[in-house]
Parts: C-alpha cells; sequence; structure tokens
C-alpha cells in the first residue's frame, strides 16, 4: 500500500511538472513576436518553464504544507487563507527573482541589468499568472474547508446535545437511582445521620447536572467538588472495595467539559471489578497540561461496551476545544485518560 502510495504521489509531481511545462510554452507562444523563434527555442523555453513552474508549484504547495502544520484549515479557515496568501507573495516574488537570477545571469550570462529591463516583464507575467492560479486554487481550498467546518460544528452541537442528553440520563436512569435508593434504605436503619448526609450528596449531584448540562466549559474546582458528591455515593455503596483519590492542589483558572472526570469514573467502576477481593483503585492527579484519572485493571468480562457516547465521544469534544490530545493508555495493570486542560473559559 505504501510502494502505491509513493508511485502515485511521484506520477502526480510528474503530471504537475508537465503541465507547468505546457502551461509555460503556452504563455510564451502568446508573447512571442514569431512563432518560428518560439519553435527555435522550444527545447530552452521548456527547460526554463519547467524549472521556473516547478519551483512556483511545487514550492507554494511546500509552503501551504508548512503553514497548515500551524494553522488548522478547518478549525479556523479565514486563518489559514490569511496565511496562505501572505506565504503565497512572499514566496512567489522571491522565486521569480532567485530563478530568474540564476537563469538568465548565471546560465545565459546576461548582465544583471537585463532583470531590471527586459526581464521584468517576465517577473510581471510569472508573477500575476502565479498569482491568478494559485488564488483559485486557495479559494477553492477556502471555501471547500469553510464548509467542511460548519458541516463539523453543526455535527458537533448534535453530539453535544447527545452528550448532555446521556450525561443527565446517566444520572437519573432507573439503575442509578434504584441504587442510591437501595443504599439510602439501608441507611435509614443503620445510621440516621448519614442517611440525611447522603440525601444531601444526592441532591448536590442532580443539581449540578442540571446547572451545568447546557454549559460547554466548567471550572475544574467546580468539577472537582461535583465529583466530591458523586465519589461520596459511590464509597458508600461500594465501601472499603472502591478507593477514590483526588491529588488536585492548585485548580484556579482552569476548565474541562462539565462532568467529563465523573463520566471516567462511572466508566471506570462500569468495566471493572470492584469488590473487597479485588478492591478498585482510582487516581485523579493534575499537572500543567493534563487531569490524569488512572485506575488499576481489572476488566469485568460481562460488561458490553457502550454503542453509544463514551470514551470516543468524550475525546471529539475534548479534539474540537482543545489543541492538545486527548489520550488513553493501557497496560497490564493500569488504564490512564489524560484531559486536556482548557485554560480560557471561552475556548
Amino acid at each position: 500500500m505504501k510502494n502505491k502510495n509513493r508511485t502515485r504521489a511521484i506520477l502526480g509531481h510528474l503530471r504537475d511538472l508537465l503541465l507547468v511545462v505546457i502551461i509555460g510554452d503556452v504563455v510564451t507562444i502568446y508573447f512571442s513576436p514569431d512563432f518560428s523563434i518560439f519553435l527555435k527555442h522550444l527545447h530552452w523555453n521548456s527547460f526554463y518553464s519547467l524549472i521556473i513552474g516547478g519551483f512556483l508549484w511545487k514550492g507554494n504547495q511546500l509552503v501551504g504544507y508548512l503553514i497548515s502544520k500551524y494553522v488548522d484549515d478547518q478549525k479556523e479557515p479565514v486563518k489559514a487563507l490569511r496565511w496562505n496568501l501572505t506565504g503565497l507573495f512572499i514566496y512567489t516574488s522571491l522565486a521569480i527573482i532567485v530563478v530568474n537570477y540564476f537563469w538568465w545571469v548565471l546560465f545565459i550570462g546576461e548582465d544583471i541589468s537585463f532583470l531590471f529591463t527586459n526581464g521584468l516583464s517576465i517577473f510581471i507575467i510569472e508573477f500575476v499568472v502565479t498569482i491568478v492560479i494559485v488564488s483559485i486554487l486557495l479559494s477553492i481550498s477556502f471555501f471547500k474547508s469553510w464548509r467542511e467546518a460548519a458541516v463539523n460544528e453543526e455535527r458537533l452541537k448534535k453530539e453535544s446535545l447527545a452528550y448532555q442528553y446521556q450525561a443527565l440520563s446517566n444520572q437519573v436512569n432507573p439503575h442509578f437511582l434504584f441504587n442510591s435508593l437501595n443504599t439510602l434504605s439501608t441507611l435509614v436503619y443503620k445510621d440516621q445521620n448519614q442517611a440525611v448526609h447522603f440525601i444531601k450528596e444526592l441532591s448536590e449531584v442532580y443539581r449540578y447536572v442540571l446547572e451545568h448540562k447546557d454549559s460547554e466549559v466548567v471550572d475544574l474546582s467546580t468539577e472537582l467538588d461535583f465529583v466530591k458528591n458523586y465519589v461520596y455515593l459511590q464509597k458508600i455503596r461500594h465501601g472499603q472495595s472502591l478507593d477514590i483519590n483526588v491529588e488536585v492542589q492548585n485548580s484556579s483558572g482552569q476548565y474541562v467539559i462539565p462532568m467529563s472526570i465523573q463520566m471516567l469514573i462511572e466508566n471506570a467502576i462500569k468495566h471493572n471489578i470492584v469488590s473487597i477481593e479485588n478492591p478498585l483503585s482510582i487516581q485523579i492527579s493534575l499537572n500543567t497540561e493534563y487531569i490524569i484519572i488512572k485506575n488499576n485493571l481489572q476488566r469485568k468480562t460481562t460488561v458490553k461496551d457502550s454503542a453509544g457516547i463514551g470514551l470516543d465521544n468524550l475525546k471529539k469534544r475534548y479534539e474540537f476545544i482543545s489543541d492538545k490530545e486527548f489520550m488513553t493508555e493501557e497496560n497490564e495493570k493500569e488504564f490512564i485518560v489524560k484531559i486536556p486542560i482548557i485554560k480560557s473559559k471561552s475556548a
């Protein structure tokens, strides 16, 4: 497959170079005073067209490729177009000057003053032809990227709505409600004070979900307060079988997608054995760029992967809102998720 792709790429470059020779010869015919003179120097004209056309076409392609490494044309199509046009003008001007200097002065032997007399018209023709062709291609690429960005934004809105609904339903689904009420009924007989505390924590969980289900991001400290409420409910239910340790000291000025940490905790509990014999340990820590959620791996064999939202949806949402990568790692002992920290609330 790699060899086929490489061969296809080489053939594509050769096709492009042949095309620039044809374009160069057509332009030369148009400006040539006598067709017989053009035929006499056809081989030199074609060679010159190959060099200047190759540098202008392939060089501008390279400039566009380098710009795409730093500016995402789907996320920022206007910015990408502006940078590409700037790169086009600068590179085209420099390439025309350098190639013509080497051709006319060093290779043909003309005096350097030729570049400012007869050569000036050549510069202008080459510059205008290149700018027109590449600008058309950039415009087509811009509108294509703009359309794709609009489609992706609409898709994200739909996925966001689905995720928000899923996040809400995860808390109010019959299983969660049944488990919470079952735990509460046990506490009422064993420890009424703890039962009152349980009801308070449960109400805080519901309040947070309802308040932030439409938010794009939320302050990390607020999310961690919610996580503590959620962890309390899970600890009451699982007791010593579940150990959740939050090692986050300073979280000011940092944001996350609402309920993302909670979802990962729930995911770990859902997919792993939680028992006295095999306690589940979940650690939440923070470094300069990521929130790290790590749990020991002891997968259940009876749980099927969800067909809906899950990690994939969360990853897509973070990739859209953050430049950093949403990462998952797994080895024989641990499953690790790294959530990018969002530095700005307007991200």
